[in-house]
């Protein structure tokens, strides 16, 4: 093999150090980092020829350090590590720019290929088309021929047509934003969506989940922190505030935040400067702030386990999306979406797209999907990989699914049960009434006597079932 420079980043010691072993033993001259805001400073000062980043790390994830890799030098290649393959992540990688995508546990074949493929690669464009594992789409409209974050919230409904609409609108606008919405909604997805329309698109979007991690990490991981602030802390660290200077720093369940660290951000809100763990020194930054919640904050001010004042900081433009259950058709769309994209994960020699029968598609639309979009996503990828032939079948689906189609049907069973038993039983009052009336020649004072009620109620019943006398 070849020397080649590959910086491996992974915040996992283990895994970065069996990465490391399989590629030296191949020739390649590696360099290794475990945190993934070092490894920028890395890509600056080393240049190297790949990049293979984890994809979920603190404080700066995989498509961070993506981002800033093309930053450093477009024709950089990037390589993505993860044991949590999504439509979305893959997606997003492809929009920045990555050459591909590697599932964990990962063994030393695929790590040569991807190895081999990147340098293969060198002196020619980046840009084109990686295989992605089965996930990537069809051609669309962006200038680099990849999807836009927008173009991926997929739907047809009127409610996820309506979200699009209002992030194009809020996309022009500065304002910090906050995104409600349940749990698999789409809520990261949004906020890249946001970042990618508005002029920030070129700037570093930066994710964190503010209840992924202690008080103390998460503050180091926001604010940054100094040489020897703490135990542990052998170097100086800048933070996701510095790092997305000029970008968007997306603080997903902000909820989740200590009231210590609320009242910081605040201050960083309203100043528009950061001071570091252990520092003096305040630094500038220019970032707009997108953060997200399952709850509702509003309610969480009211208890006191919000503050207020932060709270309306950050709710400027307030987006709401709505559950799966209330987006009337999209099921269908979505399943077939993601049944297309998960088809290279099929069996060998599938290569037509496999449809649903009307069964298996009923099971779909009956389910409640608490976890919204993200569990039809993982529905779909065991369908892919366990269907064989054209078809999706209702045995295809897992038992939860298929029960929902079961419940729906004994509530319709017992829906039209209940709409026979009231046929019947307007059917019975309208012939008795008939009956009494004639036997009292449609005399209504005395048909009411016999009958035990008002005059009033003999003269309702005749209107409700429009009963005529003889003229």
């Amino acid at each position: 093999m070849g020397a080649g420079k590959i910086l491996i980043v992974d915040d996992e010691v283990d895994a970065l150090d069996n990465c490391r072993r399989i590629l030296s033993r191949l020739g390649y001259d590696c360099l290794t980092e475990h945190d993934p805001l070092h490894a920028v400073q890395r890509i600056r000062q080393e240049r190297p020829d790949l990049v293979l980043t984890d994809l979920r790390m603190p404080g700066l994830d995989g498509i961070g350090v993506l981002v800033e890799a093309k930053r450093v030098d477009p024709k950089i290649n990037v390589v993505l590590l993860t044991a949590y393959a999504t439509v979305q992540t893959a997606v997003a990688s492809m929009q920045h720019g990555a050459l591909d995508y590697v599932l964990k546990p990962y063994t030393s074949k695929d790590l040569e290929d991807v190895a081999k493929r990147a340098f293969e690669q060198a002196g020619q464009t980046s840009h084109g088309a990686p295989s992605w594992a089965g996930l990537d789409g069809p051609a669309v409209r962006s200038d680099s021929g990849r999807k836009t974050a927008i173009e991926l919230i997929l739907g047809r409904s009127q409610a996820i047509h309506d979200v699009k609409g209002l992030i194009r609108k809020v996309a022009r606008t500065d304002a910090n934003i906050l995104i409600y919405g349940e749990s698999g909604t789409g809520k990261e997805l949004v906020a890249r969506a946001i970042h990618d329309e508005s002029e920030r698109a070129g700037q570093p979007f930066m994710p964190l989940d503010c209840v992924a991690m202690p008080d103390s990490l998460l503050e180091s991981e926001l604010f940054g922190h100094e040489k020897g602030a703490f135990t542990g802390a052998h170097a100086a660290k800048a933070g996701l505030f510095e790092v997305a200077h000029r970008g968007t720093v997306f603080l997903d369940e902000v909820s989740g935040m200590s009231q210590t660290l609320q009242s910081r951000l605040l201050r960083v809100l309203q100043e528009r400067h950061v001071r570091r763990v252990g520092g003096t020194r305040y630094a500038d930054i220019d970032v707009r702030v997108i953060a997200a919640s399952n709850r509702e904050l509003e309610e969480a001010c009211r208890k006191g386990e919000f503050r207020e004042d932060l709270y309306y900081r950050l709710n400027v433009i307030p987006i709401v999306l709505p559950p799966l259950r209330d987006r009337e058709g999209d099921v269908q769309v979505l399943a077939q979406e993601f049944l297309t994209r998960f088809k290279g994960r099929r069996s060998a020699g599938a290569d037509a797209v496999p449809s649903f029968e009307p069964a298996a598609l009923a099971c779909l639309k009956a389910h409640a999907w608490p976890g919204n979009v993200r569990e039809l996503q993982n529905v779909i990828e065991r369908v892919a990989a366990l269907a064989d032939g054209p078809m999706i079948r209702v045995e295809h689906l897992p038992e939860r699914i298929r029960a929902a189609r079961a419940d729906e049907s004994n509530a319709e069973e017992s829906a039209s049960y209940k709409q026979a038993k009231q046929e019947v039983v307007r059917s019975f009052e309208r012939n008795f009434l008939l009956e009494l009336l004639k036997r009292h020649g449609w005399h209504m004072s005395n048909a009411a006597q016999e009958a035990g009620v008002d005059r009033k109620t003999i003269e309702r019943m005749v209107k409700r079932h429009g009963l005529r006398g003889p003229s």
